[in-house]
């Protein structure tokens, strides 16, 4: 059975107190046909991404829509926006994965701007993630480009896509299309709930050649009926 807007609002607000890392009470939840709206105020970078997490747990949420500000507690200086770039830079630099990046940084008011390039397409928000964690980034513009080291065809691409997402347990290949162009993936079809969507998301990320990932499936949760999964 499918939930209802207000039963996947409660849940979210339940998750999102449930969760110490997070104050829930600066937290709005707005849903829609299973889309999901956050808005609010939260003290770190991290405290947003957080809730959005906490969201896209709950059975039957369709997206995540994170409007939620980063906003410094008063008591706490904020840093200079040269001081959080040389904090990025010193975590880019510090990331085994990211040591050999041409992966450059600026920030204005707090806003981290990351551009260069990187020779895998999940090194891109490896970059994003590793940057986050900077005390006063307030948000993140990822420019980073993919430049791949050697060229791969995009009917192997396509064909190790399609091996990895058949290795997803919860994936069904047959209720996906995959196509590939100049290593841009564009995934589309059906999945049943986020955590299949992000499975397959994450089987074109991770392959060899890819320099984009372009998402279009949608979420369509099983409807059980009498006891059985229809």
């Amino acid at each position: 059975m499918v939930l209802t807007d207000e039963e996947i609002k409660k849940r979210i607000v339940d998750e999102l107190y449930w969760d110490t890392r997070v104050d829930a009470s600066k937290i709005g939840v707005l849903v829609d046909g299973g889309k999901v709206t956050l808005t609010g105020n939260v003290p770190n970078y991290n405290a947003k991404l957080r809730a959005e997490t906490d969201a896209y747990a709950v059975r039957d949420v369709i997206w995540v829509e994170n409007r939620i500000t980063v906003l410094h507690p008063p008591t706490i200086p904020i840093p200079r926006d040269e001081d959080v770039r040389l904090s990025v830079i010193r975590n880019l630099s510090d990331d085994p994965d990211l040591e050999k990046t041409d992966i450059r940084v600026s920030v204005k008011d707090g806003i981290v701007t990351l551009e260069g390039s990187v020779d895998a397409y999940w090194k891109k928000w490896e970059a994003e993630y590793t940057s986050c964690n900077v005390r006063g980034v307030c948000d993140i513009v990822n420019k980073v480009s993919v430049v791949p080291t050697m060229q791969i065809s995009d009917r192997v691409i396509a064909e190790d896509v399609e091996a990895a997402i058949e290795r997803r347990r919860n994936v069904n290949i047959e209720d996906l299309d995959i196509r590939v162009e100049n290593g841009v993936v564009t995934l589309s079809g059906t999945v049943p709930d986020w955590d299949a969507r992000r499975a397959a998301v994450n089987a074109a990320e991770f392959t060899k050649g890819v320099i984009n990932v372009i998402d279009e499936l949608t979420i369509q949760p099983m409807v059980t009926v009498s006891g059985r999964v229809c």
